[in-house]
């Protein structure tokens, strides 16, 4: 997924809880998926963790799996220590100092994605510029969605997600309120390092919540391909 000479964009599918799910959705073709040990989950974070162990050690090995997650660095480590994520979608506002310890108390080389809003005020540093400054030394790409909580559904502001990508020396991967009906119009706008989906690929079930539609999974990725085609299409020189 990180080799920066693959021109494709990335696609990483979030929100999985359940081996069935996340193993069908392995095999659509996406590159990454994301599981969440969050503060407002009902289960415990070790609880969790030693669920996602279990699921992750069924699934592809060219599959990233992305822990999403909002504790502190000494949890975060236990939780990456008991389950073989490869990498992290960090919610703290962590200093570089702070997620180089991270880093160092987790027993394997593991990628860090910084969650970065499109509102600049949900920002610490507030300034696009001072933020992408903070982390570009010790994080290896940003997740820049919409607003500050995940899974929100809501789009952002295309043009300052445009701003930020144009600007930002590390990869930037797109999340916030994408789905089938806007996914192409969204990457020929900004033209992200990757894109991040959760509700655009769930169904809301009354009494249960969102589950993983893999109708869904499978349309939302052949049309991310589909476009990744129309825009190599493009850039081939045709012969004089």
């Amino acid at each position: 997924m990180w080799d920066k000479n693959q021109k494709h964009t990335r696609i990483k599918l979030c929100l999985f809880e359940y081996l069935e799910a996340a193993y069908e959705a392995s095999n659509c073709g996406a590159d990454a998926l994301g599981f969440h040990i969050l503060k407002s989950n009902k289960e415990s974070w070790n609880i969790k963790a030693q669920k996602f162990r279990e699921i992750i050690s069924c699934l592809p090995e060219n599959i990233e799996k992305v822990l999403l997650i909002d504790y502190d660095i000494e949890i975060i480590a236990d939780c990456m220590n008991t389950a073989a994520f490869n990498s992290i979608q960090l919610y703290p506002d962590f200093s570089s100092e702070e997620i180089h310890e991270l880093r160092s108390n987790i027993n394997r080389p593991i990628k860090v994605l910084k969650v970065m809003s499109a509102q600049s005020h949900e920002n610490i540093p507030s300034n696009f510029e001072d933020f992408i400054l903070k982390y570009k030394n010790s994080v290896d790409a940003f997740l820049l969605d919409s607003c500050r909580e995940g899974g929100s559904g809501k789009t952002a502001d295309l043009s300052v997600c445009s701003e930020i990508i144009n600007a930002s020396p590390l990869p930037v991967f797109l999340a916030g309120g994408l789905n089938l009906q806007n996914i192409s119009s969204t990457i020929f706008s900004v033209r992200p390092f990757g894109v991040d989906v959760e509700t655009g690929v769930s169904t809301y079930l009354k009494g249960i919540g969102l589950i993983k539609n893999l109708a869904k999974c499978y349309a939302f990725v052949s049309e991310v391909k589909n476009v990744d085609y129309i825009l190599g299409s493009r850039n081939i020189q045709t012969p004089n």
